[in-house]
């Protein structure tokens, strides 16, 4: 393919991917000095119920990727609707200070986000680079679901989930 027609595949295709509606969560962890560090994703998933496990697929120059793979644990924070302002603040901040924009805890060796629709503890259980990403499968340790509603990101824009019926 020419050049042309790459750079027209990936325009057409990040276009496309804009129209997908996905959850937001900050995943967190510590990093070597026992310092939180975090960023917002969308791109996180259910991988299997046998073992319970899920996917993050993460930019590796994204700040996270060194301590998540150093610590080997983690938490997927999902995020509740009225929370957009607060994870709007959160990936604008630098990533040192983020923390110091929200309301969070420790709770078994991760740093937990308050106020959450549910929030995953993991553990790796393997990685591998795919692209610009690397693909992080981790097995599930705990779950705390606390309700409401979550939040949605759709076409560069946070919203909440309408469902028929």
């Amino acid at each position: 393919m020419s050049g042309n027609m790459i750079a027209a595949l990936d325009g057409e295709f990040r276009a496309a991917m804009r129209l997908l509606a996905s959850g937001v969560a900050l995943v967190t962890t510590l990093d070597a000095a026992g310092a939180p560090c975090g960023i917002a994703m969308t791109a996180f998933m259910s991988l299997s119920m046998e073992p319970p496990s899920l996917l993050l697929a993460i930019n590796r120059t994204a700040s996270l990727l060194a301590p998540l793979e150093d610590n080997g644990r983690f938490a997927v924070n999902i995020l509740a609707a009225d929370q957009a302002a607060a994870c709007q603040t959160f990936v604008t901040t630098a990533p040192g200070q983020r923390f110091g924009t929200l309301d969070w805890w420790m709770e078994d060796g991760l740093p937990l986000v308050e106020s959450c629709v549910a929030t995953i503890l993991c553990r790796v259980e393997q990685t591998a680079d795919f692209g610009s990403h690397r693909v992080v499968t981790g097995v599930v340790e705990k779950v705390t679901v606390g309700g409401g509603e979550p939040l949605v990101y759709v076409d560069g824009r946070y919203g909440r989930v309408s469902v028929d019926g």
